[in-house]
């Protein structure tokens, strides 16, 4: 269900997948984030952040700490790419490739 983010939002302890689909944290501001009650977060739920850069937000290594399993926004990223790759080139895009060069560049 989708619930407004008003404040220091604590997470419902029957989560399963919390998303910060925001632009809170990514590059230059790279210290900001979302406003979340991280002591709410449970080893159980699946942390997604879809900043690629920093891959490794502030948001998702609070989420770690707390014991959650993260997910960065390298493999949004690179995925969009490869749909317009595909889509302007005809050709299957190289996925890998494009994946460990922005893991190089953006530290992830």
């Amino acid at each position: 269900a989708f619930v407004p983010w008003h404040g220091a939002y604590r997470v419902s302890e029957d989560t399963d997948l919390l998303i910060n689909a925001t632009s809170i944290g990514l590059y230059p501001d790279v210290d900001a984030v979302p406003e979340v009650d991280f002591a709410t977060i449970t080893p159980g739920m699946v942390v997604c952040d879809v900043i690629p850069n920093p891959p490794n937000t502030p948001f998702l290594r609070q989420a770690a700490a707390r014991g959650a399993k993260t997910i960065d926004g390298l493999g949004m990223l690179v995925y969009q790419g490869a749909i317009a790759f595909t889509m302007w080139t005809g050709h299957d895009a190289p996925v890998e490739v494009m994946h460990k060069a922005l893991a190089a560049e953006f530290g992830g």
